[in-house]
């Protein structure tokens, strides 16, 4: 069985394959008055220069290249035991040879995958944590990525606790992080609780979304921990640094405009971070609905948020958001 491809929900009807259109909700902010929706469990989504983006099914490993038109095509279909491939796809980054970085949290692996589906893998083996060569070392339950203009891979290590990297020449490193806690620091020195997500700005500064601490904290270079908005035990107001409350942050990325974007998942909630460290509400999705991704493409005028529907089936629906149209002030 192929992967199946999201399509314009506008003009997708039910059909054989399973594909459902999304019902469009009129309070989004829609720049191209679109919403790509289809039967599968959200993963990753990473976003290219020119507007176009990737976004991944974490249950079966597929990736889709989607554009703002409404069309979508497979880059890599489903997992069907063969196992020189991702058997999962969870966070999703583009290298600077434009290849996709992969999450495999099944797998335990980090993974290269070329635009023409081809697969090798960047580091990892079995469930664990080591750190050293990329063939000797170990993840547990890798879930996102981001790399550095330099190939540098920073790694979410959820299942360890840690962000990790993965150097050019593939060796693997601990960056930050310990035990299971809530701790700023210098490297072993701070604590996260399961994070799952992160990226990078343009300064070098790794952003991390800490979803059981219910923060977003910054990774510096030489590994200093510090948190920049939100805390244990959590909430939904908005407010500044730590005052302001978050609920199982899932993804983070970067804006233009030295904005971060929050797919704060249990509040249901697309939230804006800015450079004064102020955190609002630039969007609340409908009921049943949790955002798991977010990335910003082209320009930075509109954001594609990746999104888990409740439905009878698993149905992701990945929309694009026109910032202008948000009430961020």
């Amino acid at each position: 069985m192929t992967a199946l491809a999201p399509e314009l929900v506008r003009h997708a009807p039910v059909n054989q394959r399973g594909i459902r259109p999304a019902q469009l909700d009129s309070s989004v902010p829609s720049s191209d008055g679109f919403e790509l929706a289809f039967i599968e469990r959200a993963g990753g989504i990473a976003a290219t220069t020119s507007g176009a983006f990737y976004v991944s099914d974490l249950a079966h490993g597929a990736i889709w290249r989607c554009g703002r038109d409404g069309s979508a095509v497979p880059v890599l279909g489903r997992w069907r035991g063969a196992p020189d491939r991702p058997r999962s796809a969870a966070g999703l980054a583009l290298a600077p040879d434009k290849a996709l970085v992969v999450a495999d949290p099944s797998g335990q692996r980090i993974w290269r995958v070329a635009l023409d589906g081809a697969c090798r893998v960047l580091a990892g083996d079995c469930y664990g944590h080591r750190d050293g060569a990329a063939g000797d070392a170990l993840f547990r339950f890798p879930s996102g990525v981001a790399v550095a203009p330099d190939g540098t891979c920073y790694v979410a290590d959820t299942g360890n606790d840690k962000v990790r990297t993965i150097s050019p020449d593939g060796h693997v490193a601990t960056l930050a992080g310990s035990i299971f806690t809530f701790a700023d620091g210098q490297g072993t020195a701070a604590g996260f609780r399961r994070p799952s997500a992160l990226a990078l700005d343009g300064a070098g500064t790794c952003a991390v979304a800490d979803t059981e601490n219910n923060a977003i904290r910054l990774v510096a270079p030489d590994g200093t921990v510090t948190t920049l908005a939100g805390s244990p035990p959590g909430g939904s107001a908005d407010g500044v640094g730590t005052g302001a409350d978050l609920q199982g942050p899932s993804a983070i990325a970067a804006g233009h405009d030295a904005r971060w974007w929050v797919a704060d998942y249990a509040n249901g909630s697309l939230r804006v971070i800015g450079t004064d460290g102020r955190v609002r509400t630039g969007l609340r999705l409908p009921e049943r609905t949790w955002p798991v991704a977010v990335a910003v493409p082209g320009d930075g005028s509109v954001v594609a948020l990746a999104a888990s529907r409740a439905t009878s089936r698993p149905t992701t629906v990945v929309r694009i958001l026109d910032v202008s149209r948000m009430l961020l002030h």
